[in-house]
């Protein structure tokens, strides 16, 4: 482990988010000194990823977070059980049950009751996060502070911040989000598709909610998702046009509620009690080169997905856990290589991830109908064909080999990995 004196560090971390936050605890828990870069200050306001978005942890995730302490008991979870597919004024049906998927799904605390993940709102995920954060003896916080510059050299890269001060680092680490200065510094190629949608997400409450149920409908427009949350609320994910969800945003509720009805179908009653309502666009970007010398790239700042299937963040902790297995035997050794050996292990999942979801979102808004239609004869096959159903959700597992060491589940018996989903919800 490097001294820290004279701002010198293992790795410095440049962006706090999610995926950055991981990285850091992840290799501040095996020993190393580590340096967390991030611009926004942290009692000001939520960080960019710290939002209201309700994210959907796959089983390797949840070992990922699992493993690094961030899901403590207070933290509602609600499990997914059952997962409906369809589309709107369409023929295409697909219901997964995760009963029937026990064997892919791995051990659960109740091996009767599987589930295919949880969710949990990203703000309370980044609230454990910064907790663990702020108490970590071997992280050191640059907050409100950003990186604008680094040299990378034959044996540390030099890291230059906006207040003038310098961080010499064995790795750097640029988590700094799908704009990512770092990326543009080091001039790494970037296939960029602008999809010309938002996605505007807010939470409601369902008339007649179904528990432990998650949906995802295919409409002309853009896929919908309404995703479990506590006491019969659903987070809602509603991905149309840009104009469209711009104009949306300033629906009245009672349009809002309406116009979701009418979009999602009477399944669930009517809706009520909308939180308020954000909005991000959609982008698919990928980078075929994550690494350059001494420099990697993870998260956003590497691959960016759209949101059907709910796949980015699952991505992005599979990233954190390979990086880990790759750099951390090798931090004495052969960095360069090792992280080489990190963008050859992990190029095959991403580029499988970004190809399934930019082929989702692209086959059900298609504005050719043969396209649509074939989406809906992928969904009935996959309906009518166990083999194929298999496949599929074993890929949505996280489970894609290699699998890293943190994405396994570890045995722990002082913790309790029991959804807390009674616990009380505040509507945000």
């Amino acid at each position: 482990m490097s001294a820290v004196a004279n701002n010198v560090f293992d790795v410095v971390v440049s962006g706090g988010g999610l995926v950055g936050a991981s990285v850091a605890l992840g290799l501040a828990d095996r020993g190393l000194n580590i340096a967390l870069i991030e611009p926004t200050e942290h009692h000001h306001q939520p960080l960019p990823s710290h939002d209201e978005r309700t994210l959907v942890l796959n089983a390797a995730s949840l070992n990922v977070l699992d493993n690094l302490d961030l899901l403590p008991d207070d933290l509602i979870r609600v499990p997914v059980r059952h997962i409906h597919i369809n589309r709107q004024h369409g023929f295409g049906h697909l219901h997964l049950n995760a009963l029937e998927h026990a064997d892919l799904i791995g051990e659960d605390t109740d091996p009767t009751r599987p589930y295919f993940g949880q969710v949990v709102v990203a703000r309370a995920l980044g609230q454990c996060m910064l907790d663990r954060l702020a108490n970590h003896p071997g992280i050191q916080i640059f907050c409100p502070q950003a990186l604008v510059g680094f040299k990378d050299g034959p044996t540390h890269v030099d890291v230059s911040l906006d207040d003038g001060t310098t961080l010499s680092t064995r790795v750097l680490v640029g988590a700094d989000g799908t704009q990512s200065l770092i990326r543009q510094q080091l001039g790494l190629p970037v296939d960029h598709h602008d999809y010309s949608q938002r996605a505007m997400v807010f939470n409601v409450a369902a008339q007649k909610p179904m528990p432990e149920t998650a949906f995802e409908r295919f409409t002309a427009h853009g896929p919908l998702a309404l995703l479990p949350q506590a006491q019969g609320r659903y987070g809602v994910v509603w991905i149309d046009e840009t104009q469209a969800i711009d104009e949306a945003l300033e629906w009245s509720d009672e349009t809002l509620m309406g116009a979701l009805s009418e979009r999602f179908g009477p399944r669930l009653g009517g809706f009520s009690k909308p939180s308020p309502r954000a909005s991000y666009p959609l982008i698919k970007q990928h980078s075929p080169q994550v690494v350059s010398g001494r420099v990697v790239l993870v998260g956003n700042a590497a691959n960016a997905v759209h949101p059907v299937s709910a796949q980015g963040f699952n991505l992005g902790l599979r990233d954190v856990a390979g990086l880990i297995d790759a750099l951390c035997p090798a931090l004495e050794e052969d960095v360069a290589q090792a992280l080489l050996a990190y963008q050859r292990a992990r190029a095959d999942d991403q580029r499988a991830t970004i190809r399934y979801t930019d082929t989702l979102a692209r086959a059900f808004a298609h504005p050719m109908g043969w396209v649509r239609l074939m989406g809906g004869l992928g969904l009935a096959a996959h309906a009518a064909s166990p083999a194929l159903t298999r496949r599929l959700v074993r890929a949505a597992m996280g489970f894609r080999e290699p699998v890293a060491s943190l994405a396994k589940k570890h045995p722990n018996p002082t913790r309790n990995q029991q959804s807390t989903q009674g616990q009380p919800h505040d509507r945000v």
